[in-house]
């Protein structure tokens, strides 16, 4: 509860600037705002969160179904949306509303199993032929496919053998995999990812412990994993290339924006690049440059592995497309700073530590109020930042969207969508080459523990067995998808290209419910808008962290941050 009334505190505090400043993004000459022809609206989901069918098709585990099976408190997926069973409906429904694209992933574990014998992962027809039915659906309603190889939902049998993403030789198991999918599907795809997210399945799963496989007692692990996720990306787009496919490929990344709180403070401003170099450089600079950020390698030391020569030149330039995923932007300070306050927790006050690295409790429906902060204009200069990478580059942006709450009624995320939608607009018109949208996601669906957060530009009411150990047989009347207002205006927008500029162009302010990320929205928003950090924001802040301070020293573990956090460096 006090959390509560400090986070309004602030956003009374800093509401004052709030209402007017997230208009001025956008030109207000203009009348609407058009998309080229050929620029892709499209939205997606991933296999585990949305499948179901968790035994079907020879399906076998992934760490995931271990995972939800030996953890309090974290829900599993074994029906999700069944769209296993619904996948010509779901199909039909984003034809209806006019979308040129639906990315997706495939289960490893359902196109492939363990073969005791070879050690080895084995084809599994039964599996493969169905994401053929998936794409040859998606072919008919002239959907572009974007394919997603690996979605978090390693097999279980690739850990318990070897150790998964620690071992080395994952590396020759994974493009073994890729390339049955290039054989199998490559006809059909249009895009190819070969990730999702790494930092996201690797810094959870492999050091703060809230995704699977939850390992949390290493700290070199949280650098190993993505360095075998690494080169396992490079050598399958080797293997992609040789065998001349028209699909184009790269790997999905994703990041927050990091603003200066003080923009006038110089270690505010190398906080919130260090942030964007531990985050997003952390993968853009080896695929890229074929090495990582210089601020990495001094900062983590002999932690972070060093790629070789051979490695470094098969990275190098390993990407057709830069694809990325983004949803909130953190206000950054420097632990020098003097507005920086010691063991305050990342949901209680906007810091990133020196390390930049945030720590977040397991994915619950409060950490995406607290940590998720909801601000369009940091939209812009993350793409910016990106294409400055490579300014020929396409970029794909492939994810972006609102948590909401079990109501089909969500004017927040109608507001989400179209004031992100116009800053992806502004990057297209000032020359950058974004060439497609995806919303996050179809669906309501299994946000990796929990049902309860609520993403899906569709509704979809979720029966009392869901989340469950055990799986069960829906009814046909269980599971019904329901457009919310912003399916039906996304789809407008798909349909034409275009989306007019008015004065409720940004959609309605979000609501002032202080367990929202739309009041959170407001004080990143005033944050940076201010310009610079003044004594009554100071005071509030200090205040803040008081007293969130004292109801968070008791839920420390080592896998907060701190001196033994993996992503910590040693001084």
């Amino acid at each position: 509860m006090m959390l509560g009334v400090i986070v309004l505190l602030l956003s009374t505090t800093l509401g004052l600037v709030s209402s007017s400043s997230h208009r001025a993004a956008v030109p207000q000459t203009l009348k609407q705002r058009c998309f080229p022809d050929d620029f892709l609206l499209g939205t997606a989901t991933a296999a585990y969160q949305v499948e179901g069918g968790w035994n079907l098709t020879g399906r076998t585990p992934s760490i995931w179904d271990d995972f939800c099976r030996s953890r309090d408190n974290v829900q599993c997926a074994n029906v999700a949306d069944d769209m296993i069973h619904r996948y010509v409906s779901d199909i039909a429904i984003m034809q209806a509303m006019g979308l040129s694209s639906f990315r997706f992933s495939i289960s490893w574990s359902r196109v492939m199993t363990w073969h005791d014998a070879t050690q080895r992962m084995v084809r599994n027809d039964a599996g493969i032929a169905f994401y053929h039915d998936l794409l040859d659906a998606m072919r008919a309603a002239q959907l572009t496919s974007v394919v997603t190889l690996y979605h978090w939902d390693l097999p279980s049998a690739l850990h318990t053998h070897m150790n998964g993403w620690l071992n080395a030789s994952i590396v020759g198991h994974f493009n073994q995999y890729a390339e049955l999918m290039y054989d199998e599907y490559g006809a059909k795809v249009d895009f190819w990812t070969t990730f999702n997210e790494p930092w996201s399945f690797c810094v959870g799963g492999y050091g703060g412990g809230w995704h699977a496989p939850g390992i949390t007692d290493s700290d070199t692990a949280t650098y190993v994993a993505p360095h075998h996720v690494l080169l396992a990306h490079a050598t399958a787009v080797q293997t992609h290339r040789s065998k001349h496919l028209s699909s184009k490929i790269g790997i999905t990344l994703n990041s927050d924006m990091a603003l200066p709180l003080d923009p006038t403070d110089d270690r505010d401003v190398e906080a919130a690049e260090r942030k964007l170099q531990f985050s997003l450089g952390w993968f853009l600079n080896p695929i890229v440059h074929g090495d990582y950020p210089a601020v990495m390698k001094r900062r983590a030391g002999h932690r972070l592995p060093r790629f070789t020569a051979a490695d470094s030149a098969l990275l190098t330039q390993s990407y057709d497309v830069f694809m990325l995923n983004h949803y909130s932007t953190n206000v950054v300070t420097d632990c020098a700073s003097t507005t920086y306050v010691q063991d305050v927790y990342m949901s209680g006050a906007i810091y990133w530590t020196q390390y930049s690295y945030v720590n977040c409790m397991p994915c619950t429906f409060r950490l995406w109020t607290y940590v998720r902060m909801r601000y369009p204009q940091g939209y812009l200069p993350l793409i910016r930042w990106m294409h400055a990478f490579n300014k020929s580059a396409p970029i794909l942006l492939t994810e972006n969207g609102w948590c909401g709450h079990n109501v089909v009624d969500n004017p927040d995320q109608l507001w989400y969508f179209e004031s992100y939608l116009a800053q992806v607009w502004l990057a297209v018109a000032e020359g950058v080459p974004v060439i497609g949208y995806t919303a996050w996601s179809f669906v309501d669906n299994y946000e990796w523990g929990s049902f309860d957060p609520r993403f899906g530009l569709f509704h979809v009411e979720f029966p009392p067995e869901t989340g469950t150990v055990d799986g069960f047989e829906p009814k046909s009347t269980d599971l019904t998808r329901t457009a919310r207002p912003a399916a039906t205006w996304y789809g407008q927008v798909a349909s034409t290209k275009c989306f007019p500029l008015d004065e409720q162009a940004q959609g309605p302010t979000p609501s002032t419910d202080p367990l929202t990320s739309s009041t959170t929205s407001h004080w990143v928003q005033g944050a940076v808008t201010v310009g610079f950090v003044g004594p009554m924001l100071v005071a509030v802040m200090a205040l803040a962290a008081l007293v969130y301070r004292k109801q968070q020293q008791q839920h420390r573990s080592s896998e907060q941050a701190g001196e033994n956090s993996p992503l910590v460096p040693k001084h």
